[in-house]
């Protein structure tokens, strides 16, 4: 055993992956002809007596070199299983002192062959099992190891009974794989059982959760009343007939009315205008900020233009009123009357 190479099993138990452990480590041991210390303990020779009792001197000899070899051998099992297991498993089972003893112990833990969350667990990762951008051939080997081991916790049978449990369990199963995750808590009391409810009792359950949930969740008779007393639409929306803008009226817009504008918001719109990048000139930040703040700015030049089209127009002999024209202005920009005084 000195000179033997180390045994390295491939998997490390971390509690939902027994089956798959198992069958490696089984596998392990068994190529090195181990796989006797996990199922037996040391059992002396037969008919072997005590040296006060008849026996020989070379016998004893021999028996006791026979027991220190199985006891070394069976060390080095004991170490192969421990380095095999997650460290929160070791130090939970570290006190097994034959491998045989740590075998037993994991098995009764983390194999239980009628473990139905397990299995749901199984069923669910089959069921979503996607390839995605991987490899077939990865895709291949998790969709069959997922398969491998639904067959180890579900074996296959000819009992019809156990074929009709079965049934009914996938027909569980399957509406199980449909709720929404508001289910969760149910679920895990559902599969923490050791025999898995009819269908119909589990429909009534899920009844019973979903009426627990509209009591405690609001959705009464009396928050449908509230829910006619506080409308949406009862909420009224004001909008200024001047600008077209929201959240306020026509006597209250600060484009027909600028003294109305905060202390906070002046200083705002001066503070936007100095860091504006593209600006050549304090006159273009302060249009620059207008613009951010109302939209397209009216600039004094395009009044002065249009006023000389307009006046080149009645030059020509056209008259653009229907009658005759007053004192009345023609164009009105929003703030001409701070502009003309008449």
């Amino acid at each position: 055993m000195e000179n033997a190479k180390p045994i390295v099993t491939p998997i490390v138990l971390k509690g939902t992956n027994y089956l798959l452990w198992t069958r490696t480590t089984r596998t392990a041991l068994g190529g090195r002809g181990l796989w006797s210390h996990v199922e037996t303990d040391y059992v002396p020779k037969q008919n072997l007596k005590g040296e006060d009792e008849g026996a020989s001197e070379v016998e004893v000899e021999e028996e006791s070199e026979r027991k220190a070899k199985w006891f070394q051998e069976d060390q080095v099992v004991l170490s192969v299983l421990q380095n095999s297991l997650d460290t929160s498993i070791l130090e939970a089972y570290s006190y097994c002192e034959t491998a045989k003893e740590l075998w037993e112990t994991l098995k009764g833990v983390y194999g239980n062959v009628s473990n139905l969350t397990r299995v749901f667990e199984v069923k669910k990762a089959i069921n979503e099992l996607n390839q995605d951008d991987m490899e077939f051939t990865k895709h291949l080997g998790k969709f069959r190891a997922l398969w491998s081991e639904l067959d180890m916790l579900r074996p296959s049978t000819l009992d019809p009974m156990v074929l009709t449990e079965r049934k009914e369990q996938d027909k569980v199963f399957g509406l199980l794989l449909t709720l929404n995750p508001s289910f969760n808590d149910l679920l895990k009391h559902i599969l923490r059982a050791e025999k898995l409810p009819s269908f119909e009792d589990i429909c009534s359950q899920i009844q019973r959760e979903q009426g627990s949930f509209d009591l405690f969740s609001g959705k009464g008779e009396l928050v449908t009343a509230n829910k006619g007393v506080y409308k949406q639409e009862d909420r009224k929306v004001w909008i200024c007939d001047h600008c077209k803008r929201r959240g306020h009226m026509k006597d209250k817009c600060w484009i027909l009315h600028p003294h109305l504008k905060t202390a906070k918001f002046k200083a705002n719109l001066s503070k936007k205008a100095s860091n504006d990048k593209g600006a050549g000139s304090s006159k273009q930040g302060d249009e620059a900020a207008m613009t951010a703040a109302y939209g397209e700015v009216v600039r004094k030049s395009d009044l002065e233009a249009l006023i000389r089209s307009i006046a080149s127009l009645k030059e020509s002999g056209i008259s653009l009123f229907t009658s005759k024209p007053s004192k009345s202005l023609v164009v009105d920009s929003g703030a001409s009357h701070h502009l003309i005084s008449n």
